[in-house]
């Protein structure tokens, strides 16, 4: 599994949030988190529709954490970017796979699988937040 660079985006934008931002601007958070302003434009807009962020527009406008940090968890960060944590296609579906009944590594990619999502879940946006002060 490959986090993407949406996905990191999202986690150093929500974390960065998180860490005591009340109410900014895309342009402001692009230049301090160096992500170029048409992704953090569009990461907005999905994290906005998806609740971590609540969004203004207009004077007096901006982004600010719509998620209590405490209780979102980088797992949850990174399904809502990509969709479901998976480390190979057949864990997931064993149909995409013909040899899912006999493979002897599918037992193991499931088991690292859970490890990963496991220590993912486990890191609260919050856990992140610490490490900005």
């Amino acid at each position: 599994m490959k986090i993407t660079r949406a996905s990191d985006y999202a986690i150093r934008l929500l974390s960065h949030l998180a860490a005591g931002e009340i109410q900014t601007t895309s342009e402001e958070l692009s230049g301090e988190l160096g992500i170029p302003l048409n992704h953090l434009a569009k990461l907005v807009q999905v994290l906005g529709r998806r609740g971590f962020l609540l969004t203004r527009k207009g004077r007096g406008g901006g982004l600010r954490l719509g998620i209590d940090p405490k209780k979102v968890n980088v797992a949850q960060v990174i399904e809502a970017i990509e969709g479901p944590i998976v480390i190979s296609e057949c864990i997931l579906n064993r149909k995409a796979c013909n040899f899912s009944n006999k493979c002897k590594a599918r037992k193991c990619l499931g088991a690292l699988k859970q490890k990963m999502f496991n220590l993912l879940s486990g890191t609260s946006i919050a856990d992140l937040a610490l490490q900005y002060n």
